[in-house]
């Protein structure tokens, strides 16, 4: 007789329906999982497929970016070929001269006016070399430079922007130069005929005093001590005459050779010792105030000192004995100024007028010819600076000269 069965014990039936629900579960989990596995392959799928497309619209959208772009770039090239031909074209054509340098002072380029300008082939040679050989400086350039051919030209320079390098352009002044010398020149022999008639009176009143004087000395009677003044006064006379034809010829010709190196203070120096006479004779005090420093300007010592002289000789006309007169100079590191300044009776508003306007042969004086102020002018354009006259009735006059200087 079999046992009785506790409940603690499985029952066989209860095992297979356990094991049945298992399996069920499992399968449907299972089921359900490959289910969400295609989901998600399908989701998957979709997003790719979406990718997909979106990539596609991409690479379409690029594609067409990029032949634009290439259209665009293909546009710029040609414009920029056809700027660099008309460049190029005018390059040839400029009458300056262009110069193209490389990063090591190697002539990379030069058109044609720069080559006939310098005489010589210019691409590949060194322009310290090509320096050498053709530019010849004077003293007297200032702005331009000469050449060994005679022409004078300017020159300019500028680093080039996108590359290092330099570009130099030559301009030829040598023309210009000669024209307006001549126009200068016409200029000043049309102003000087019209005063020939006044010139002619100032050369013969000291030439008739001269005259006179040297009709003394031929009578017998006369004693040293007369012969002696005598002689003095037809020497002073003839002094003033030679003065005023130099001052003529220097008006006229306008040509002043600047070969002098001076120093300020020597410059001075010599004015003051020519002008002792006139300042003595009418008892008239010049100070000198030199600049500080060693400046030097390179010059035409007569004319500057003459220029300079005929500045005190009207300052001393204009100004009553026991006057004061101030010759000073200032200095800075391209520029003298040379100042005179007189406490005399000034000059009348009208009278300055025509005198900053560039009338020539201005002058106060009733028998006065105007020409020792045109001198100054002449002079001081001639050393490639610049005259200023200040000056109002009953406060005296201020004479500037300013010129090019080296310290």
């Amino acid at each position: 007789m079999a046992p009785p069965s506790s409940p603690l014990t499985p029952s066989p039936t209860r095992d297979a329906k356990a094991d049945a629900r298992f399996a069920k579960d499992a399968l449907l989990a299972k089921k359900e999982g490959l289910q969400a596995t295609f989901e998600l392959f399908n989701r998957m799928s979709d997003n790719l497929a979406e990718s997909y497309r979106a990539l596609e619209q991409r690479v379409a959208a690029l594609t067409d970016e990029l032949d634009r772009v290439n259209r665009q770039r293909d546009i710029e090239i040609k414009t920029r070929e056809q700027v660099s031909s008309r460049l190029s074209n005018l390059l040839d054509l400029l009458p300056g001269g262009v110069i193209v340098l490389d990063r090591w002072g190697v002539v990379s380029q030069a058109n044609p006016a720069a080559a006939e300008l310098l005489e010589r082939e210019l691409v590949g040679r060194k322009w310290i070399e090509v320096i050498a050989e053709c530019f010849a400086p004077r003293k007297d350039d200032w702005h331009e430079i000469s050449l060994k051919n005679g022409k004078r030209v300017s020159l300019a320079t500028r680093s080039l922007e996108a590359e290092t390098g330099q570009i130099i352009l030559l301009t030829d002044q040598t023309e210009t130069r000669h024209l307006q010398e001549k126009v200068s020149r016409n200029e000043r022999l049309s102003a000087l005929g019209k005063m020939v008639s006044a010139l002619a009176h100032q050369i013969r009143t000291p030439l008739s005093a001269a005259l006179l004087y040297a009709g003394h000395l031929s009578e017998r009677e006369l004693s040293a001590e007369q012969t002696q003044r005598f002689a003095e006064k037809i020497v002073s006379r003839l002094n003033n005459l030679e003065q005023q034809v130099s001052d003529m010829l220097i008006f006229a010709s306008g040509d002043v050779r600047l070969s002098d190196s001076v120093a300020v203070s020597d410059l001075l120096q010599e004015v003051q010792h020519a002008a002792e006479v006139v300042l003595a004779a009418n008892h008239i005090t010049l100070d000198i105030n030199p600049a500080h420093g060693d400046a030097k300007i390179i010059c035409n010592r007569q004319t500057m000192v003459g220029a300079l002289g005929n500045l005190i000789n009207n300052a001393a006309q204009a100004s009553s004995e026991g006057a004061h007169i101030t010759l000073s100079s200032a200095a800075s590191e391209r520029e003298l100024t040379l100042q005179l300044q007189d406490n005399g009776a000034g000059i009348a508003s009208d009278i300055m007028q025509r005198l900053q306007s560039g009338e020539a042969f201005v002058t106060t004086k009733a028998q006065g010819t105007g020409l020792g102020l045109a001198v100054v002018r002449a002079v001081s354009k001639a050393h490639q600076g610049s005259f200023a006259l200040e000056s109002s009735e009953g406060n005296g006059t201020t004479a500037t000269i300013t010129l090019p200087c080296f310290t």
